[in-house]
This record gives structure tokens, C-alpha cells and sequence, in this order.
């Protein structure tokens, strides 16, 4: 009939199929369980080098006292400028994004993310992705590891 092998290649479909299965009810019945973006995982406190320890990871959540810090901050910011920069599909605006967000991305430092702030001044807002490339230290390479990242909302009429 089946040799021990199909059989124990059946059990993994099997298993893969109910686990699908256990996470799409999860899913209709929490939406907000499994409902992580980019934007997401870096409020979470995913951001290591913001804690200065890159080997820790992550799962305890935010660094104790960093919730009341982050809190305070965003008390004291007005409504229009406490909306995140991030999309709803996770992707960071470039036209929005802070300098502090911009270091989030993968190889952006400090110094590269002020050129990006300094250039949205000097020039104008991002028409799109691909307008990164005009800012000092972004070639084509890193230009196409960002891009999945990165998005250019149209500015909103008043």
C-alpha cells in the first residue's frame, strides 16, 4: 500500500494542513494576533541597537521603563505628528519617515538617514522609491535592498 516513507511524508501534509487550518481560524477569530507588519515589529521593540544590546533578542518586548519613556513622548507630540510613518502594508514612507525610523531600515545608519532628511528639505518630497537614489551613499545595491521597504504615499489634500 504506502511504503513507510510516503506514510511519514502523508503525516507532515497532514500536519502542515491542520496547523493552516488552526491558523486561519485563529486568524478569523483574532485578526490581531497574527496581524504584524514591518512598522509593527519595530514598535515592538525590535529595533536592538536602539537597547544597545544586538544580541538580545527581542521577545521580552520593550526595555523596562522605555513603555513610560515612549508613552510620555508621544503625550507631548501633537496628533498629526505622533501618526506613525509607517504604512498600513508595514512599508515606511520616505516622505514621512523620521531620521530615528530611516535608521531602522537595513543598512541605514545615522549619517545616511540625516542625508535622507536633510535632501526631503533641500529638494522636495520623494516622488517616488526610486528618487532615494539621488541622495549621497545610496547606490543601486542598496537602493534595491530598500525598496521593499520603503514606500511614497501621495501627499493627502486638505
Amino acid at each position: 500500500m504506502f511504503t513507510p516513507d510516503e506514510v511519514r511524508a502523508l503525516a507532515i501534509l497532514a500536519a502542515l494542513l491542520a496547523a493552516g487550518a488552526g491558523l486561519t481560524v485563529l486568524e478569523a477569530r483574532r485578526p490581531d494576533i497574527l496581524a504584524l507588519t514591518l512598522g509593527d515589529s519595530l514598535a515592538l521593540g525590535f529595533d536592538r541597537a536602539a537597547d544597545g544590546d544586538s544580541a538580545r533578542a527581542p521577545a521580552q518586548g520593550p526595555a523596562p521603563g522605555r513603555a513610560a519613556a515612549d508613552s510620555a513622548r508621544a503625550a507631548s507630540v501633537p496628533d498629526s505628528a505622533a501618526k506613525s510613518a509607517y504604512g498600513p502594508d508595514g512599508r515606511l514612507d520616505l516622505n514621512r519617515a523620521s531620521a530615528e525610523e530611516l535608521e531602522g531600515l537595513p543598512g541605514i545608519g545615522p549619517k545616511t538617514a540625516e542625508r535622507i532628511v536633510v535632501d526631503r528639505a533641500k529638494r522636495g518630497r520623494f516622488r517616488t522609491v526610486k528618487d532615494l537614489g539621488r541622495v549621497k551613499g545610496i547606490g543601486p545595491k542598496t537602493l534595491a535592498r530598500l525598496a521593499p521597504h520603503l514606500t511614497v504615499e501621495k501627499p493627502r489634500k486638505p
